[in-house]
C-alpha cells in the first residue's frame, strides 16, 4: 500500500478552483514553494459575524493545508480598511467630531475582529496593513497611473480610465460584461467621469468627512485602490493567490486588477483568485445590510469554535452554504463522534501491557491496516482536488466507524497508528488546537468512554 501512495503523491497535482479563470486549475507558484497570497480583511464598522467566520475560517483552513500538507512557505497579508462610508455613516450617528468617531469605531471593531479570529482558532496574518497608515502609498500609486495615462483627476477627485486600460492589457471578467460598474457615489458624479463605467481612485472630501492631502486637494482613497496598492507594497511584482468572498469579485477584484496590472504593465497580476462561498440564513445572505446576520460572539455562546469549524469543514470553502440549527447539531455530532474515537484510542493504548505491543499482525490488524492506507490515498487525492474538506471529513469519519466497530479485537499497535494518523489529520485542519470550549466536551467523552468499556466487557 506504501508504494500506491507514493505513486499517487507523484501522479496527483494540487488543483485549485479559480474564479480568475472559471476553472479548477493546477496550482503553481511562480517562485517554487513560497506563495505570496492578499486576502481582503474586514471593513472594521461592526462586529465580526458568521459571514465573516465562513470566510476566514475557510481561508485559514486552506492556508494549513498548503503550509503543512503540501509544504509551501506563504506570506499570508491582510488588510484592515479603516475608511470607507460605511465607517463615517456610523460615525456621523454619534454626537462627536466624525474624525473622532472614527478613530474610536474603528479601534473597537478591529480589536473585536482580531478576538473574534483568535477564538476561532484563525492563524494571525504573516503581514496586517491598514488602509490610514498607507495614504501617503496609495496617493503614490495614483500618481503613477496618472502618469502612465490611466487615471485623471476630475473636480478633485480622481477616476481610473477603464476604457483606456481594456484598450492595453487583458481584462478578466467575473461577471457579464454588460454589468454596469456601481460605485458608492452620488449619481452625480457619473457626469464629471470620463466613461460611465470609470471608477473612483481618490474621492474629494465632503464637509465633516476625515480628510488626508494630495495634490489634488484634500480627500480620502477610494475602495478598491486601497488593496491594490497596499498588496503592490509588499509584493511588488505581483501575488500568487487573492482571494475574498465571492462577494467581491465584482467590482472590486476586477477592478483591483485593473489597477495593479496597469501599474505594473502587465497582464498578469495574480493568476489565482480564490472567492468562498456566501453564507446564507433563511435563504438570504447573511450580511450586516440586511441584518439577518449572528455576531461571531452570540455564536459562540451556544457552540464551541471546534463545532463551528467543523460545519464549515462540512461543506467546501467554495460552495455556498446554509446556516441552520439542524447544521449545527450535526457539527456537534461529527465532535462528538470524533473526540469519543480519540479518547477511547487512548484509553485502550494506556490500559494496554507491553507484551501487546508484539503481539503478531492479526487478519482483523492487517485489513483495518489497508483501509487506512486508502484512506491516506482517499484523503490525499480530496487536498489536490481544490482543498476538498467535505470529502477528507467523510473518509475520516467513515475509517473511524469501522475501527470503533472492531477496536476490541484490534492490536494495540494498529489502535495507535490509526489514531495518530487521525489526530495529524484534525491537526492540519485546526480542529484539535482550539484553546477554549473544551470542559463540558471532556466530560462528555469521559463517560463515552467508560459506558463503551463496560459494554464491550458485557
Amino acid at each position: 500500500m506504501e508504494n500506491n501512495l507514493e505513486e499517487k503523491e507523484i501522479t496527483t497535482k494540487l488543483k485549485l478552483i479559480n474564479a480568475f479563470t472559471k476553472n479548477k486549475d493546477i496550482f503553481t507558484p511562480s517562485r517554487g514553494n513560497l506563495i505570496r497570497w492578499y486576502i481582503c480583511g474586514p471593513t472594521v464598522y461592526d462586529s465580526p459575524h458568521l459571514g465573516h467566520a465562513r470566510t476566514y475560517v475557510s481561508f485559514d483552513i486552506v492556508r494549513r493545508v498548503l503550509e503543512n500538507y503540501f509544504g509551501y512557505q506563504v506570506t499570508y497579508v491582510m488588510n484592515i480598511t479603516d475608511i470607507d462610508d460605511k465607517i463615517i455613516n456610523k460615525a456621523k450617528e454619534t454626537k462627536m467630531e466624525v474624525s473622532d468617531a472614527c478613530k474610536i469605531i474603528t479601534k473597537k471593531y478591529e480589536t473585536e475582529f482580531f478576538e473574534a479570529m483568535d477564538n476561532l482558532n484563525v492563524q494571525r496574518p504573516t503581514f496586517t496593513t491598514r488602509v490610514t497608515n498607507y495614504v501617503e502609498k496609495i496617493v503614490t500609486f495614483i500618481e503613477k497611473l496618472m502618469e502612465k495615462g490611466f487615471a485623471y483627476e476630475s473636480e478633485g477627485s480622481v477616476y481610473f480610465d477603464l476604457v483606456k486600460y481594456r484598450e492595453n492589457f487583458k481584462h478578466p471578467n467575473f461577471v457579464n460584461e454588460s454589468a454596469i460598474n456601481e460605485e458608492t457615489e452620488q449619481l452625480e458624479n457619473i457626469y464629471k467621469k470620463k466613461n460611465k463605467i470609470d471608477f473612483v481612485l481618490w474621492k474629494k472630501s465632503k464637509e465633516g468627512e476625515p480628510v488626508y492631502n494630495s495634490p489634488w486637494g484634500e480627500g480620502r482613497p477610494g475602495w478598491h485602490i486601497e488593496c491594490s496598492a497596499m498588496a503592490s507594497d509588499l509584493f511588488k511584482d505581483g501575488l500568487d493567490i487573492h482571494s475574498g468572498g465571492c462577494d467581491l469579485a465584482f467590482p472590486h477584484h476586477e477592478n483591483e486588477i485593473a489597477q495593479s496590472q496597469a501599474f505594473l504593465n502587465s497582464n498578469l497580476w495574480c493568476p489565482y483568485f480564490l472567492h468562498s462561498g456566501h453564507l446564507s440564513i433563511d435563504g438570504l445572505k447573511m450580511s450586516k445590510s440586511l441584518k439577518n446576520f449572528i455576531t461571531v460572539e452570540e455564536s459562540l455562546k451556544n457552540f464551541t469554535p471546534r463545532q463551528l469549524r467543523i460545519l464549515f469543514l462540512n461543506t467546501n470553502w467554495w460552495a455556498p452554504m446554509t446556516y441552520k440549527l439542524e447544521s449545527m447539531e450535526y457539527s456537534k455530532k461529527i465532535e462528538a463522534k470524533l473526540m469519543n474515537f480519540i479518547s477511547i484510542s487512548d484509553s485502550f493504548i494506556k490500559n494496554s501491557e507491553i507484551e501487546d505491543n508484539f503481539k503478531n499482525v492479526t487478519d482483523q490488524d492487517s485489513m483495518i491496516l489497508e483501509i487506512l492506507e486508502n484512506t491516506k490515498i482517499s484523503i490525499h487525492e480530496a487536498f489536490c482536488d481544490s482543498i476538498n474538506t467535505f470529502k477528507v471529513l467523510t473518509a475520516i469519519l467513515n475509517l473511524i466507524t469501522v475501527i470503533h466497530q472492531k477496536i476490541e479485537n484490534l492490536s494495540i499497535r494498529v489502535i495507535y497508528v490509526a489514531k495518530q494518523y487521525v489526530v495529524s489529520i484534525l491537526n492540519l485542519l485546526g480542529v484539535v488546537e482550539e484553546k477554549k470550549g473544551f470542559d463540558s466536551l471532556d466530560q462528555d467523552v469521559l463517560k463515552l468512554v467508560c459506558d463503551f468499556r463496560a459494554n464491550v466487557r458485557k
